[in-house]
C-alpha cells in the first residue's frame, strides 16, 4: 500500500509539471547602452555576399563572393518570426528595430539571416541573444557575408561579423 501512495504521488507531481506553463525565453535587451539611453534599439545590416574578402575574421568561414539578396528575422525561441523580415539587396544597408521586436507579444531570442535566391544549400546565419546584446552594447552595425565552411568544397553558409563588441560567426 505504502509503494502505491508513493507512486500516485510520484505520477501526480510529474503530470503537474507537463500541465504547467512552459516559460518562454527572451531576449532581454532592456540593460543595453541603447535601451538605458532611451533610445530605440537597432542593428544596421550590410549586405557584403558579393564581397570576396574583409569579413570572414574569428569565423570557421572562408569568404568568397555569391551575390545575394538577404531575408534577415527576429525569431522566438520555437523559431518561428517575430514581426516583418527585412529584405537586403546586395550591397545594400538596412537596419532592423529591436526594440519593437522586444515589445511584441513573445519577444524575440535570436535574429537569422538567409539567402532569398536558391544557391544552393546555403546555412544561414544564426545570431544569438547574448551576441545581440554585446551587438547593441557596441556599434550595432553588422556585415553578412558569404562563405564556405573551412576544410570543405562544398559546403556554404552565411557569416556575420559585427564592429563594436567583436562578434562573429559562426564560430
Amino acid at each position: 500500500m505504502k509503494h502505491q501512495t508513493i507512486l500516485a504521488s510520484t505520477v501526480f507531481m510529474i503530470a503537474g509539471a507537463f500541465a504547467a506553463p512552459m516559460a518562454s525565453a527572451e531576449c532581454d535587451i532592456s540593460q543595453t547602452k541603447c535601451a538605458v539611453n532611451g533610445n530605440k534599439c537597432n542593428i544596421k545590416f550590410r549586405n557584403k555576399t558579393g564581397d570576396a574578402s574583409g569579413s570572414s575574421g574569428g569565423t570557421t568561414l572562408d569568404q568568397t563572393t555569391m551575390a545575394s539578396a538577404l531575408w534577415i528575422t527576429a525569431r522566438d525561441d520555437d523559431g518561428d518570426r517575430v514581426g516583418n523580415q527585412l529584405s537586403l539587396g546586395l550591397g545594400e544597408n538596412k537596419t532592423i528595430n529591436l526594440t519593437k521586436k522586444a515589445n511584441k507579444k513573445n519577444g524575440f531570442e535570436s535574429i537569422k539571416a538567409m539567402v532569398q535566391e536558391k544557391n544552393g544549400p546555403v546555412d544561414p546565419a544564426r545570431i544569438s541573444c547574448e551576441e545581440i546584446k554585446t551587438i547593441l552594447n557596441g556599434s550595432g552595425t553588422c556585415k553578412i557575408f558569404y562563405g564556405r565552411k573551412k576544410g570543405t568544397t562544398m559546403k556554404y553558409a552565411l557569416g556575420y561579423d559585427c564592429d563594436g563588441g567583436n562578434v562573429s560567426g559562426p564560430k
